[in-house]
């Protein structure tokens, strides 16, 4: 399937914003951020960045308070690279989706360890249980 436009544009948005992000920014407040994803609005003025933190909550909210406040930085180091008109204001959002996948996971291993199995056979021949057949 080929790809549009706007999607190989998020691609390679994403991938360079994160090569900025890991070796461009010095900020101490940036935890062990990930870059998972670039959503462009429709008429591509807007971009709208997903990050990831391993840490805390109160390190996840100092890594997204460092990367609004070095979205303009970004963009300055972003615009010579991109063969845009203009470049999309960049905006970072923190991704749920892989707490709430984690947390999904959990759910479904405590539904299963919850859960017994139904009996697969008689103990004594090894053979399955056919309610058909008799004793």
């Amino acid at each position: 399937m080929a790809w549009d436009r706007t999607e190989r544009t998020e691609a390679i948005l994403r991938e360079k914003i994160a090569i900025i992000v890991l070796e461009r920014l010095n900020d101490p407040r940036l935890g062990f951020v990930t870059i998972t994803g670039a959503k462009l609005s429709r008429d591509k003025r807007l971009c709208k960045v997903l990050f990831t933190v391993l840490g805390t909550p109160v390190q996840r909210r100092l890594t997204e308070q460092a990367l609004r406040d070095a979205a303009h930085h970004i963009q300055e180091v972003l615009a010579p690279t991109m063969r845009l008109r203009t470049l999309p204001e960049l905006r970072f959002l923190y991704d749920e989706s892989i707490e709430k996948g984690a947390r999904m996971l959990g759910l479904l291993d405590e539904l299963a360890k919850g859960q017994k199995d139904p009996p697969v056979g008689d103990a004594e021949d090894g053979e399955p249980h056919r309610p058909d057949a008799a004793p």
